[in-house]
This record gives C-alpha cells, sequence and structure tokens, in this order.
C-alpha cells in the first residue's frame, strides 16, 4: 500500500512540472522538438511584455510539457525588417501549431490561418476553430427525399474520406 502511495505520488509530481523557458530561436525550438517526436501544440496564453514583445505560453499535446517562448510583435518585426517569420499575434490564444508536411490537411473544424516553412517539405501550420454561423438552418424544415415514399440514393452523399485528417 505505501509502494503504491509513494509511486502515485512521485507521478503527480511529474506531472507539475513547470514551464520551460524556450533560449534558442523558435524555428530551431521547432525543428528540436519535431526531431523528438512532439509536432502538435496549443496556445495556452499569449502575454505582452512592452510595446516590442510578448511571451507565448504553449502546451504540446503529445508529451503534455508547457514551453515559454518570448517573440516580437508584428509592428516591431515589420519596422526592422527582420528574417523572422513568427511574431505573436499569429500566437494566439486558443490556436493549435502543428508541424507537418506541404500535404498536411487539418480536420473540419479548424481552418488554416498560416503556414512557415521550417525546412524544405516541413512547415508549422497555425491553426484556429471554425465558429459556426448559426444553429439550425434558418427555420427551413428539411425532408429528405426519401421519406414519403420517394426513393433517393444516399451511396456517394455523405462518404468520409480516408487519412487521419481526411487526407493522404
Amino acid at each position: 500500500m505505501r509502494v503504491y502511495f509513494l509511486v502515485s505520488f512521485f507521478l503527480f509530481l511529474l506531472s507539475c512540472r513547470g514551464v520551460k523557458e524556450v533560449k534558442k530561436s523558435v524555428l530551431e525550438f521547432f525543428l528540436e522538438n519535431y526531431d523528438k517526436g512532439v509536432y502538435r501544440y496549443v496556445v495556452l496564453e499569449t502575454k505582452p511584455n512592452g510595446e516590442k514583445s510578448c511571451e507565448v505560453i504553449l502546451k504540446d499535446l503529445v508529451k503534455e510539457q508547457k514551453y515559454r517562448l518570448n517573440l516580437y510583435t508584428l509592428h516591431y518585426v515589420e519596422r526592422f525588417e527582420l528574417t523572422n517569420n513568427f511574431y505573436c499575434e499569429l500566437f494566439s490564444k486558443g490556436r493549435f501549431v502543428e508541424v507537418a508536411g506541404e500535404r498536411f490537411t487539418p480536420p473540419s473544424n479548424l481552418r488554416i490561418v498560416k503556414n512557415v516553412e521550417l525546412r524544405e517539405g516541413l512547415y508549422l501550420w497555425i491553426l484556429e476553430r471554425v465558429k459556426g454561423t448559426s444553429n439550425g438552418g434558418g427555420g427551413i424544415f428539411f425532408l429528405p427525399w426519401g421519406w414519403g415514399g420517394i426513393e433517393y440514393d444516399y451511396r456517394d452523399r455523405y462518404r468520409t474520406i480516408p487519412g487521419r485528417y481526411g487526407g493522404k
């Protein structure tokens, strides 16, 4: 019983790890993590650090580690014409970040905001949730043709595309 308690307490302490500060460039960070098998993130928080920079807290959805990145704002990046493709406004709270190839297709409830090339054939995809426009279709009551005696073939209408995200 004591061993079980100690093991569970140790696992609890490991799960409460703090936020890791990222000291290297954002490009190197994403490439190194991709090589380690971490390729999917969610933006938990974005805090401004004055006029020209911000602090972004990411959580990887593979190993559930949190990271703190320091980025410049778009205004600051454009003013000095830096070649940096990463800036604060890309990493808004609630957005998803995926490192994937050029043929990446997001899930149907996400849309692509921007993609940035990390190296040849590998991109950083910034995604956000698609917001529904209305609930219910504007008050129109829909009956399928197959209801009431008229037969209609739905064979290809609701076909799902195979693959992890609907693509190859």
